[in-house]
């Protein structure tokens, strides 16, 4: 098999992942199908055999015998109509799990009262953190900013900023997980307890080098996690038919609504999700 890959000029990071892939089903001598007939009975079987259970996995390998036959000029029609049965497959067992998520999830409500609860206790990083998370659904990288007071102290591209003014503060994205797709970005703060808790947190890195996992941890509202967060602000929005709302949380947090509507909403039912 890795012959056949190498007539293709795939990335590195491709070739990574597919060799990986190769080196996984050789050791459970799997035998690729290089005959014109497509054998998907003989794959479904060694799937089973095997115990490959996972969707995602049958996918993984299943794509891989796809590119490996497209580069033979091998029909591939009915592989790929077996992938499209498994997608569907993942996407029916994501929403059941989102649907079970609901029930675990606090609403918006009972998260913006955790969250002035922390800012009445005066416990200011926990509340920046938290308040951040929800207004633009970031991911925990995101929030490992450094707050200033002017931007000439923002020297670092590759570090995110908090630039404090004094009615408002400015969160400079320079560094998240999709900024190659998205750009970097600007979110312009005008919250009264945000800005207090800001200027209470003082000037400076809001975690020290290197101990942010831990810390933040600590400081999450209970139950509660990045992800869950931004599930619960999808299902919020959702629940009011606020579209808008979900294509902003969709470009703030730098994910596709694609990726919102098959991982996101706990609501989902795919009639009325697909029309977001």
């Amino acid at each position: 098999m890795e012959d056949i890959l190498q007539k293709k000029d795939f990335s590195e990071k491709t070739k990574k992942v597919y060799l990986s892939i190769i080196k996984r089903l050789t050791k459970l001598n799997f035998k690729y199908p290089k005959t014109k007939g497509e054998k998907v009975e003989e794959l479904k079987a060694f799937f089973d055999e095997n115990k490959l259970d996972k969707t995602a996995t049958r996918l993984d390998l299943l794509n891989l015998v796809i590119v490996l036959r497209t580069i033979q000029e091998l029909p591939t029609d009915k592989y790929k109509a077996y992938r499209t049965e498994l997608a569907k497959d993942r996407l029916t067992n994501q929403v059941g799990k989102m649907t079970a998520l609901k029930d675990t999830l606090i609403s918006l409500e009972e998260f913006q009262t955790a969250l002035m609860k922390a800012y009445e206790d005066g416990e200011h990083k926990k509340f920046i953190v938290n308040f951040l998370m929800m207004s633009y659904g970031l991911r925990n990288m995101d929030v490992d900013v450094e707050i200033v007071k002017a931007k000439k102290a923002m020297t670092d591209d590759k570090q995110n900023y908090l630039l404090l003014g004094k009615d408002k503060a400015t969160l400079y994205r320079n560094h998240y997980k999709t900024v190659k797709s998205y750009g970097k970005q600007e979110h312009e703060i005008t919250d009264k307890e945000f800005i207090t808790a800001v200027k209470k947190q003082g000037v400076g890195r809001l975690f020290e080098k290197g101990k942010m996992a831990n810390s933040l941890r600590k400081l999450l509202i209970k139950g509660m996690n990045e992800a869950r967060i931004f599930k619960m602000m999808i299902n919020a929005a959702y629940e009011k038919k606020d579209t808008a709302e979900i294509n902003r949380l969709s470009k703030s947090r730098g994910t596709s609504l694609e990726t919102i509507k098959g991982f996101y909403n706990v609501n989902a039912e795919h009639e009325i999700i697909k029309e977001i």
